[in-house]
C-alpha cells in the first residue's frame, strides 16, 4: 500500500478511538457486515474507517477477499494494541465517571466515642458495599473537637450527637436513641426490667466533661433535672472511649452503688463486668446528627446518600434532611 494520501486518508498522528473500534470489530468478526451491524453502522462508513486506518499505520491490516476477511501479521500485532487501548480507555471513562459521583477517593470521617459499636459499622459496612474502591480514615474524638475538625478541613465529615455546629457547616439529624443508665449489678435497680428517674433522684451522675461535649452534656443534665434528679454531677477525669468504666474514681462509685452513669443500648458489647445497662423512663431521646462544610465534595455527597439510606432502612428517621447551620 502507498505511504501518499487518498482521499480516505487522515493526518499522521491522527488515530482516532473510532478507527481502533472498526479495527477490532471486523479483526473478532473477520466479516465486514457482521462488524457493522455490531457497531451499528452502514458497512460503507466501516470500510472507509478501516482505509484510513491503513493509510494512516501505512500498512495493510486486513487480507479481504469478496468472501473473506483475514487478518495481516501486522494486523495480528495491531490488534493487541488496539485491545489495550480500548479497554484502558473504558476503564479510565468508568473511573472517572465513578469518581465524579463520589464512588472513588478518601473519605475522612471523625466521631464520638458512643457512635463507634452500632451507628458507625452499619454505615461504613453499607458504605463498603455501594463505594469498594472508596478508601476511609476513621477517627475517634469528642464532640467539640470534631466540629473545628470538620470546619478547619482537616475531616471532611463529622458523626457526633448533639453538636454545636457553626457557619457554613451543613447536618443531617441521622437518629435519635433512648439514654439509658448504667448500676453497678449488685445494686438494687439492677433488678428492674427499667429504671424510674425518681429512683435515682439523689445518686450521683458520672458523665464526661461539659467542655467535651457541651450538646449532649447540657440536653442530658437538664432532662434529668427536670424529672427530679436532684445529686451531684461527677465529671470523668479519664476520657477515653471507655468512659465511665476506664474511670477509676467514676468506676468506684458506680460499682459501690453511689452513682451511677448514662449510656446507650448500643454502645456497649457487652456491658462491663460487675454492671448492667438498664432503660430509664422517662428517657431524653439523643439525637446522632452528620456533620460537614457547605462547600463539599462528591464522595462525601456519596457517604450522605448512604447514611441517608440506611437511616430509611433501619427505621432510624426516614424523614431526614439536610439542615445548614445560621450565619
Amino acid at each position: 500500500m502507498s505511504d501518499g494520501a487518498s482521499e480516505h486518508s487522515v493526518p499522521r498522528g491522527r488515530v482516532e478511538l473510532r478507527h481502533l473500534r472498526a479495527f477490532v470489530a471486523v479483526a473478532e468478526e473477520l466479516s465486514f457486515s457482521r462488524a457493522a451491524r455490531r457497531l451499528h453502522l452502514v458497512q460503507q462508513s466501516l470500510s472507509s474507517q478501516i482505509r484510513q486506518l491503513e493509510d494512516e499505520l501505512g500498512t495493510q491490516l486486513l487480507r479481504r477477499t469478496t468472501r473473506t476477511v483475514e487478518l495481516t501479521t501486522a494486523g495480528e500485532v495491531f490488534l493487541t494494541h488496539a485491545r489495550s487501548i480500548l479497554e484502558a480507555v473504558g476503564a479510565a471513562i468508568a473511573q472517572t465517571r465513578r469518581s465524579a459521583v463520589g464512588e472513588t477517593g478518601r473519605l475522612t470521617i471523625c466521631y464520638t466515642p458512643t457512635l463507634a459499636a452500632e451507628t458507625l459499622p452499619r454505615l461504613v459496612t453499607r458504605l463498603h458495599e455501594r463505594c469498594p474502591e472508596m478508601t476511609l480514615q476513621l477517627c475517634e474524638m469528642w464532640q467539640a473537637e470534631s466540629v473545628d475538625a470538620v470546619r478547619t478541613g482537616r475531616f471532611q465529615v463529622g458523626m457526633a450527637r448533639c453538636p454545636d455546629v457553626v457557619n457554613d457547616i451543613e447536618y443531617l439529624r441521622l437518629r435519635d436513641e433512648p439514654l439509658g443508665v448504667v448500676v453497678s449489678a449488685h445494686h438494687r435497680l439492677a433488678t428492674l426490667g427499667q429504671i424510674g428517674m425518681s429512683d435515682l433522684a439523689d445518686a450521683a451522675l458520672a458523665i464526661w466533661p461539659r467542655s467535651l461535649s457541651p450538646g449532649f452534656y447540657d440536653l442530658t443534665v437538664d432532662f434529668f433535672r427536670a424529672h427530679g434528679f436532684t445529686g451531684p454531677v461527677q465529671e470523668f477525669e479519664y476520657l477515653t472511649s471507655g468512659v465511665f468504666h476506664s474511670d477509676p474514681a467514676a468506676r468506684t462509685e458506680v460499682f459501690e452503688g453511689r452513682a451511677f452513669s448514662v449510656a446507650f443500648a448500643t454502645q456497649f458489647d457487652p456491658v462491663p463486668e460487675g454492671f448492667v445497662w438498664r432503660p430509664v423512663d422517662p428517657a431524653p431521646m439523643i439525637p446522632v446528627h452528620l456533620f460537614w462544610r457547605t462547600r463539599t465534595d462528591a464522595v462525601t455527597r456519596a457517604f450522605l446518600t448512604v447514611a441517608q439510606e440506611v437511616a430509611q432502612r433501619a427505621g432510624w428517621l426516614a424523614g431526614a434532611h439536610v439542615q445548614v447551620a445560621p450565619r
